[in-house]
């Protein structure tokens, strides 16, 4: 099959950006394979394995752009080439390109427009640390999106943080809402009091959007870093959010989420959280409680249970829950007309949060399971591209969004490991989840949904019946609407829930002896 490589020298653009391109480039029709990313070693991994890697791509540099395109012809690889450079080149304003208008570097800006006080940083990760300092010299609380920054590094730019005053959320920072503005990927939800501190970026919007869901509102949403509360970096960021929202006046309860932080880092996030002079919710996925934790703590084993318990706690303590309809089909009924032989979920997840979350589920009903993202590691797959038994997948994981849109801004990149699953004959059910919001694909819904129509069909073939089971993270005023999202999943016969833990527990249920 043809392809065909170009490597455009000092060209940089932001990760993200290139994402979306790489998204929007593969669903052109006789497009196989594509890669448009910065010349980094990740993204050279990538073409390496889609045996696209030349000589002059693995000679590029961090700065310079790479474009790599698999197809069924000539034809359609031009016209995907041209594509990318449409998609690549600026737009114009009255005349002007608005490039030409932005300033290049952080201190072009304050320079051109004194007052700024958040700076969000998308680069590669050489450069993010340098970039956030920059910004936190200038006196900016800091969002950085940016991975691949050494731990040295993000525990420096958190100490200059701490030393200012500034919050430095991240690095690999997914999701913030500062004072009402979505950042990063994040869900359209009211104001409130509600406070959320997050290491997790999908476990602050499956909390968020109960929150709304239920009626209240957000007061600030602070994310912080997937190794903040690490014993290396000590949980700096954590505390800083503590500090602020124990402060903020218009925060009245405040709601900690996070994979099991290191011992020690939890006894001073627990300390301090006893100092809030407010309720705390802590939602520490997998971890233990940690015992009489103090009066104004209250600990919760899932997100579910965290939203709805701030939201009690808003009320007074009045007990709330999920406006849940009454499903249409029981477990009895999902499980008639299986087969023989099938008898494992595959889990296909874009939130790696919401995947641990499902684990959970599955370890506390005594199922044993695979997954690229173990807790421990006697349950990590031997190959991740061959699941075996009930597996659970970590899909926006580096090995595969190397070079490639994460899932929530190209969920078509599911597509083929749903189809490959849905054709192994000892499959029952296949759990995913669907999140909307800013930074998600325009319609994630409706791409899941003809995925689960062609797979539904094709073991109808084979005389065999599969259960899709999907867990719908959103609000009403997400961009990509969330009514017409559920519709067009239950349109296709997936089995559409309000949250994760309840879409795992039926997985659990349906594949349970």
């Amino acid at each position: 099959m043809p392809a065909k490589i170009i490597i455009k020298a000092n060209s940089y653009y932001d990760s993200v950006t290139l994402m979306r391109i790489s998204g929007q480039v593969a669903r052109l029709a006789g497009v196989e394979d594509v890669l448009v990313g910065m010349g980094t070693d990740l993204n050279k991994a990538s073409l390496a394995r889609m045996e696209l890697l030349t000589a002059e791509a693995d000679a590029a540099s961090p700065n310079d752009l790479m474009i790599g395109i698999r197809a069924i012809n000539d034809d359609v690889i031009e016209a995907a080439l041209r594509e990318v450079e449409e998609l690549l080149a600026p737009r114009q304003e009255s005349g002007l390109e608005v490039e030409e208008q932005r300033p290049r570097t952080i201190r072009q800006a304050c320079q051109l427009s004194p007052g700024f006080n958040l700076a969000l940083i998308s680069v590669p990760g050489i450069y993010a640390a340098r970039e956030a300092r920059e910004a936190l010299r200038q006196g900016m609380h800091v969002f950085l999106f940016s991975d691949n920054v050494s731990v040295e590094d993000e525990i420096a730019l958190k100490e200059m943080a701490a030393a200012q005053g500034l919050l430095m959320m991240g690095p690999d920072c997914g999701t913030a809402i500062i004072n009402g503005i979505p950042l990063g990927f994040a869900n359209r939800v009211r104001r409130g009091s509600i406070g959320i501190i997050g290491a997790s970026g999908t476990g602050i919007q499956q909390v968020t959007t109960l929150i709304d869901s239920l009626g209240e509102g957000i007061s600030q949403a602070i994310g912080t870093g997937g190794r903040d509360l690490s014993e290396q970096v000590g949980g700096r960021t954590t505390l800083a959010a503590l500090e602020a929202l124990a402060r903020d006046s218009q925060t009245q309860i405040i709601v900690i989420i996070s994979k099991p932080p290191a011992p020690e880092v939890a006894a001073k996030i627990l300390a301090r959280a006893q100092q809030a002079g407010k309720p705390v919710v802590l939602c520490l996925l997998g971890a233990r409680p940690l015992g009489h934790a103090g009066a104004n703590i209250s600990q919760c084993s899932n997100l579910e249970e965290a939203a709805l318990r701030a939201v009690a706690l808003a009320r007074g303590g009045k007990e709330v829950s999920l406006a849940v309809e009454e499903a249409a089909v029981t477990v009895e009924a999902l499980r008639a007309g299986r087969k023989a032989g099938q008898k494992y979920v595959r889990a296909l997840y874009g939130g790696g949060t919401l995947c641990d979350e499902a684990m959970v589920v599955f370890r506390q009903e005594g199922i044993p399971i695979h997954s690229n993202i173990p807790f421990d590691q006697a349950e990590a797959l031997a190959d991740i591209e061959r699941s075996q038994g009930h597996t659970f997948l970590d899909m926006g994981d580096d090995y595969f969004t190397r070079g490639r849109p994460h899932p929530m801004i190209e969920p078509g990149l599911r597509v083929p490991r749903l189809l490959a699953e849905a054709a192994d004959p000892e499959v029952a059910v296949i759990l995913f989840d669907v999140i909307l919001g800013h930074g998600s694909h325009a319609d994630p819904g409706g791409i899941m949904a003809e995925a689960v129509q062609e797979a539904s069909q094709r073991a109808a073939g084979e005389g065999r019946r599969l259960v899709f089971v999907a867990a719908l993270i959103g609000t009403d005023n997400d961009p990509q609407g969330l009514v017409r999202q559920r519709r067009q999943l239950e349109e296709a016969g997936v089995v559409v829930l309000p949250s994760n833990i309840r879409a795992a527990r039926l997985a659990a249920a349906l594949v349970k002896e």
